[in-house]
């Protein structure tokens, strides 16, 4: 039995009348925008501490793990010439976190149990945003459908704390900003002489900041430190072509 696929649904209903168009001008983009959307995933564990202190007698592990999260870019980019151009670009690149805790030792009581129920599962948003700057090669610019390297570099702001878990770790330093730096690639499908569709695999490195250690009792700042991550994305989207460079029709 064949399964329906949307996405596979739109491809084969667009993609063809555009493809068709594309050969018909073989433009080349110029100055475009675009908006992508799509899906951030990797980083794994970002820190463990599986020896905090919470009462006399009791001591909890807590772990802080990434998870999958929505990405969203907007670019801007510029080709001078046929195959090298600029690209401007601020992506939510999705840092979202989540909690697990488990008891390690206790006295019977029941603090430990109620704090790691709470703070066992909690979801931290993804609200960092990479702004940066980088290069992209393209490939076969005048063809209907062409690949495309790309390199960037640029500062994450994170305004969530990666270190506070309420209430056993405090975080006083507020909004952060980390070096990032992604490479990828991607193809582009010309629909027409005003739009592209944008096809984007990246990876994304970025250093933040981690739980080195367990604190002599719950509330303070515990010791960080620095770790390199990894992010793997995903995005696909539309892009408006703003100047471009006309080429020979057939």
């Amino acid at each position: 039995m064949h399964t329906f696929s949307a996405p596979a649904f739109f491809l084969a209903c667009v993609l063809p009348p555009a493809l068709l168009t594309a050969q018909a001008t073989a433009d080349q983009a110029r100055l475009a925008f675009s908006v992508g959307i799509g899906q951030t995933s990797g980083g794994g564990t970002l820190w463990s501490v599986g020896n905090q202190p919470v009462i006399p007698g009791d001591t909890i592990a807590i772990t802080r793990q990434f998870r999958r999260s929505f990405a969203v870019a907007f670019t801007g980019t510029y080709f001078p010439g046929k195959h090298l151009g600029v690209a401007i670009e601020a992506q939510l690149l999705g840092l979202g976190t989540t909690d697990r805790c488990q008891i390690v030792a206790t006295g019977g009581g029941d603090v430990s149990p109620d704090l790691c129920a709470t703070i066992d599962g909690t979801e931290h948003p993804a609200s960092s945003v990479a702004l940066t700057l980088g290069g992209v090669y393209r490939i076969a610019s005048d063809q209907p459908i062409h690949p495309y390297l790309r390199a960037n570099v640029g500062l994450v702001v994170s305004p969530q704390s990666f270190i506070e878990v309420f209430p056993v770790y405090s975080d006083d330093r507020g909004t952060t900003l980390h070096p990032s730096l992604s490479f990828g690639g991607g193809a582009i499908v010309v629909l027409g002489r005003g739009y592209q569709f944008r096809f984007d695999l990246r990876d994304n490195w970025l250093s933040v900041p981690m739980v080195s250690g367990p604190t002599a009792v719950p509330g303070p700042v515990p010791p960080t430190s620095s770790v390199q991550k990894h992010f793997p994305s995903f995005l696909v989207g539309l892009e408006v072509v703003l100047e471009r460079k006309r080429g020979r029709r057939y």
